[in-house]
């Protein structure tokens, strides 16, 4: 949000008889309304449903932002702005030229001023210039803001349709020399990246049918490209679907803010997607390793959804044990075959499984079951009867959890070791 004057009125006291003249005001705001979108531009443009129901219901629900504005004499809030900066980028995709998205908004603030006038009495002319100086400027603040949003968005447009950032994207995935590309396309290129693998969440369901998911996921798609589309400097490339894919975010020179960024980064995508993201990231990666970056990034994030863990950011710091036992080898075999009584146990393998996500507390363990303590004690005592490995170790307790660690991976496939 930029930074508006809080006082639209400027200084001076409030007239006697703008409190009148709002409030009369406010029980026409229909009729302003409908007068303000069917001009003989609008009807000669748009089909009589839209004149008639579409665009007077949008000016009913936003009219009532500038009266409120004129009624505190205040700048609208965040909220109120946001809502008008979803209406022009909404009139962006629909091919709204901006210039009659103007025209009605400048013919708007006209039919409240007149308005205003109307009902305005003789001796009331110092309030209708009050009110007339704020109308003017609301009208600053709601146009520029419209005119952001509106170019913004038509910049996103253009971008998805020329398929330029995915094609710088895609030649450092696959390992080719982009600058020359880059260059001609007038896309700037960082000097390192800090790569990620992304994978998106499902949208909700609401009931809805196949079709209108996939409605649902296009939209997502464009507001987490429209976030990703940068004002200047090296671009964030992102090759996306409506399932995930990667992005490659410009490495900051301070490692430490870097990783701060990547944290708010991710955040700000997951709020703009509107459902649960699980990215995977390797850092500070030139731009001839994005290719094997990329691939290490796949991996941990494969990981990472085998191993159930909880939507959000993660790095091979995270998993690097079970990433290390994903590999295949004599040793990994020999750990899972000694341990082969327990697992293949169903009561037992999920008991021991318990016991470690409810960190080694029988009673936590006990109530997640829904069982006896006593009942829990007797299978671990089991567990190390039948295997080489006691719950009740250190040594035991490494083993069998890596054990596990190994058959959950080996049940949702490994990585790609390719």
């Amino acid at each position: 949000m930029k930074h508006y004057q809080h006082n639209i009125a400027g200084p001076g006291p409030r007239p006697d008889g703008v409190d009148r003249i709002l409030s009369e005001l406010g029980g026409r705001i229909a009729d302003v309304s409908l007068r303000t979108t069917r001009t003989a531009v609008t009807t000669m443009l748009f089909p009589p449903e839209i004149v008639d129901a579409e665009m007077p219901a949008i000016a009913r629900r936003s009219f009532p932002l500038v009266l409120a504005s004129l009624r505190t004499g205040s700048t609208p809030g965040e909220n109120e702005l946001a809502m008008l900066r979803d209406r022009a980028a909404q009139r962006a995709r629909e091919g709204v030229p901006l210039t009659l998205l103007l025209h009605i908004w400048q013919h708007g603030f006209q039919e409240f001023f007149e308005e205003s006038g109307c009902i305005a009495n003789t001796d009331e002319t110092k309030a209708l210039t009050w009110i007339g100086r704020a109308i003017m400027r609301l009208q600053e603040i709601f146009l520029a803001e419209m005119v952001t949003a509106y170019q913004g968005e038509q910049e996103t447009l253009t971008e998805e349709r020329s398929g330029a950032v995915p094609l710088i994207a895609r030649l450092l995935l696959l390992g080719q020399d982009p600058r020359a590309d880059a260059e001609r396309l007038n896309i700037a290129l960082a000097e390192c990246y800090d790569v990620l693998a992304v994978r998106l969440g499902s949208v909700a369901d609401d009931g809805r049918d196949a079709e209108a998911r996939e409605v649902a996921e296009r939209r997502r798609l464009h507001r987490m490209l429209a976030l990703l589309r940068t004002g200047g400097g090296p671009a964030t490339l992102s090759m996306l679907d409506r399932i995930g894919g990667y992005v490659l975010v410009p490495r900051s020179l301070d490692a430490a803010r870097s990783a701060e960024r990547l944290d708010r980064f991710v955040a700000a995508l997951e709020s703009a997607a509107g459902s649960a993201i699980t990215a995977a990231v390797v850092e500070d990666i030139p731009i001839g390793g994005v290719t094997a970056a990329a691939r290490q990034a796949d991996e941990v994030l494969d990981l990472v959804r085998a191993l159930d863990r909880s939507p959000g950011l993660y790095r091979l710091s995270d998993v690097f044990m079970a990433h290390q036992l994903s590999r295949p080898g004599p040793g990994v075999d020999h750990l899972v075959a000694g341990v082969e009584p327990v697992l293949s146990h169903d009561e037992l393998r999920t008991t021991l499984q318990t016991y470690f996500d409810c960190d080694l507390d029988r009673q936590r363990t006990a109530r997640r079951l829904g069982v006896h303590p006593n009942t829990v004690n007797n299978r671990l005592n089991r567990i190390a009867e039948i295997s080489p490995h006691s719950p009740f170790t250190l040594a035991g307790i490494t083993a069998l959890s890596a054990a596990l660690t190994v058959e959950r991976l080996r049940s949702t496939g490994p990585p790609d070791q390719s």
